[in-house]
């Protein structure tokens, strides 16, 4: 019997047992609200037959399908089988190194498929991942290692110049390193061979560097792949623990934005990650299957939607995985065209780069992407004019129609959403054909963001009273994949609890919302707490006042309102135009300034500076993916600011042939 058999039938023999001998230990939810019948059997069931981790339902789920691609690496196809043998090579290895049940395991590794098996091996033994970042603050990550109380970290070779120094700080002992190149197809010298080297390495090194880290003994000990696997060659023992639905899984983190560089931690249990695998199946969804996507996995691992979005979902609908270690705008369009996948989750500014190359620049402007049947903006809000740029490329780059037939194709974008506080509770799939239904011309509203059926969701007013259709407040939700809690800041778990008028509790997502229509379809806004205020105390949110610029979508692509001083009221709404704007940047700035005159106090316009962002400079991206508030901040208001005020006497002028008076 070769090896991988012989492991995968050990595998199994030890998942049967420990499901033979289960223990009920799960607890049962009970949804906040009144479930429809499919949706609350669906949720009963995960109880009564899917009390386990993760490893085991995916396992358990994909027995007929171990010879299909789990996995797609620079070249190499990874089945099912191969996977789940080293996902339990890794597991005993874990074991015969003392990690059990309930142990914590650091990890600070990119998108290779070694993460993928260690994720696995982690759920296998009832331990939990806490998958960290390269560039967070150096105390913060000292502070992760060491109460970790874990003599192991796991890294990769790409990322452990950024964190060496941090790790030989802290109390880990010993370093595990993957390299890149560890999964890569060999010849018949054994030497890896990239078939994508000559792209790649006009980006990126994609080099073994491991041997050379190890070699260097500068202060770490450094096991490699290969001797880590030998660690569990004689671990006889079941690696399979008799884990449950509420065991914890991962740690994973924010993107940072409220605190750069120290992002908060989530702990997140089995629950969170197979109640939303099991409910983007069409049966109780409603949504197309996703069987046979390819699916791209570049967005950081230390992320939620990461973990669940590409890994878990995909393993769990017996998709491939496409693994992408290198996650950068200016990579992302090769790695589409490395890696032809059908369903991306990718942030706004990297389908707005990504959107530029193929209508303007000469290498990508005829290239189309027919695989491309399933992009979907997450992570942030997506304006309307960033919308209306993405759904034009779409159409003009034919996205899609390789996989539905023209003229069904091309498709649109999808919109997916949450936090990772609540998890991903939200999408809406193919949002601009959806748009174009009749009910939808007729109501004359663009759709909001779809809540997952489980998911029970509110907007509430300043007294707890739940918000009409249109009314603003705050976003609250209840769902089984909530998380447990903020790992190393419990005083913080108190304030994410609100509660209604009826007095029911609710986590307060943090962020001004309105219901878009009777179906419950939410418009996600900016942070609560955004506000200007008039001299007569009127208060006005900065999405208010970026609404209104974003009215005009022929000509605003996007834009973001910042104040860059917190003891000085002066503020910055940077605007991005369309790329093909029909106005010149003049003309755009007066119809913004007229609009807002029409709307806003104009003492609270006479704080406010346009700064327009040009083609090339456009928004800077944070690490996580998102627009980089921080360095608009940093930017302060500059000579490049032009005060609205200029522009809306100007336009009145040209108008009227008067000066604007006092009162707008």
């Amino acid at each position: 019997m070769k090896k991988e058999n012989k492991e995968m039938l050990e595998l199994l023999q030890q998942v049967d047992y420990m499901l033979d001998n289960k223990e009920n230990r799960g607890t049962n939810y009970q949804s906040t609200k009144v479930l429809e019948p499919k949706v609350q059997k669906a949720l009963q069931d995960l109880d009564l037959h899917h009390n386990n981790s993760l490893s085991v339902e995916l396992l358990t789920r994909n027995l007929d399908n171990l010879d299909k691609i789990a996995i797609f690496y620079r070249g190499n196809r990874i089945t099912y089988k191969k996977m789940f043998t080293k996902a339990f090579e890794y597991a005993r290895s874990l074991k015969a190194l003392g990690y059990g049940m309930g142990s914590e395991i650091p990890v600070c590794v990119s998108n290779i498929p070694e993460f993928v098996y260690l994720f696995l091996a982690i759920g296998f033994i009832g331990a939990k991942i806490n998958s960290f970042g390269e560039w967070f603050d150096e105390n913060y990550s000292i502070g992760i290692l060491n109460r970790s109380n874990s003599d192991y970290v796991f890294v990769s070779d790409d990322i452990y110049p950024m964190v060496r120094d941090k790790i030989q700080k802290s109390n880990v002992k010993d370093t595990i390193m993957f390299s890149l190149t560890d999964s890569l197809l060999k010849d018949n010298a054994g030497i890896a061979q990239n078939p994508y080297d000559e792209l790649d390495q006009k980006f990126h090194s994609f080099q073994n560097t491991a041997h050379q880290y190890q070699e260097s003994r500068d202060g770490n000990h450094i096991l490699l792949e290969d001797e880590f696997v030998k660690r569990g060659i004689n671990y006889y023992g079941c690696v399979v623990a008799d884990c449950c639905l509420d065991d914890d899984l991962a740690i994973t983190y924010t993107s940072g934005t409220t605190n750069p560089n120290m992002p908060k931690a989530v702990l997140h249990p089995n629950r969170s990650y197979l109640t939303l695998s099991r409910f983007k199946e069409s049966d109780v969804s409603g949504m197309p299957s996703m069987r046979n996507l390819t699916v791209l996995a570049h967005i950081p691992t230390y992320t939620h939607m990461q973990l669940s979005c590409a890994i878990s979902d995909t393993l769990f609908e017996r998709c491939t995985l496409a693994m992408e270690p290198f996650y950068n705008e200016q990579f992302f369009p090769y790695s589409l065209l490395i890696n032809e996948p059908n369903f991306v989750p990718a942030s706004a500014g990297f389908y707005v780069h990504l959107c530029k190359l193929l209508n303007y620049d000469e290498e990508f402007k005829k290239i189309n992407m027919p695989y491309l049947m399933l992009p979907t903006v997450t992570g942030e809000a997506c304006s309307p004019g960033e919308e209306k740029f993405f759904n034009y490329t779409a159409r003009k780059h034919k996205f899609g129609t390789g996989k539905l037939p023209f003229p069904l194709a091309p498709i649109t974008f999808s919109i997916g959403g949450g936090t990772s506080e609540s998890s991903g509770i939200f999408v809406t799939l193919f949002k601009g054909l959806r748009e174009k239904s009749l009910k939808n011309i007729l109501f004359k509203e663009t759709l909001g963001l779809t809540p997952l059926k489980f998911a029970d969701v509110e907007v509430l007013d300043e007294n707890g009273e739940y918000c009409s259709i249109g009314e603003p407040g705050l976003l609250v939700a209840n769902s089984p994949c909530s998380m447990k809690g903020y790992y190393y800041q419990p005083e913080l778990n108190s304030n994410i609890i609100v509660y209604d008028k009826s007095g029911k509790s609710w986590y307060n997502l943090g962020t001004y919302s309105y219901k878009s229509d009777k179906d419950g379809r939410i418009k996600m806004k900016g942070r609560m707490g955004s506000d200007i205020y008039s001299v007569n105390g009127e208060k006005i949110p900065y999405y208010y006042i970026e609404d209104i610029v974003l009215e005009d979508t022929k000509n605003i692509l996007s834009c973001s309102l910042i104040k860059p001083d917190v003891d000085n009221e002066e503020y910055v709404c940077h605007i991005e135009l369309q790329p093909n704007a029909r106005y010149s940047v003049e003309m755009a700035l007066e119809s913004c300034a007229n609009r807002l005159a029409n709307k806003v106090p104009k003492d609270i316009l006479d704080k406010i500076y346009f700064r327009v962002r040009d083609f090339n400079e456009s928004f800077s991206i944070a690490p996580s993916g998102k627009r980089d508030y921080g360095s608009l901040i940093k930017e302060g208001v500059t000579d490049q600011c032009l005060p609205v005020l200029k522009f809306v006497d100007s336009a009145y002028q040209k108008e009227t042939g008067k000066v604007l008076k006092k009162n707008l």
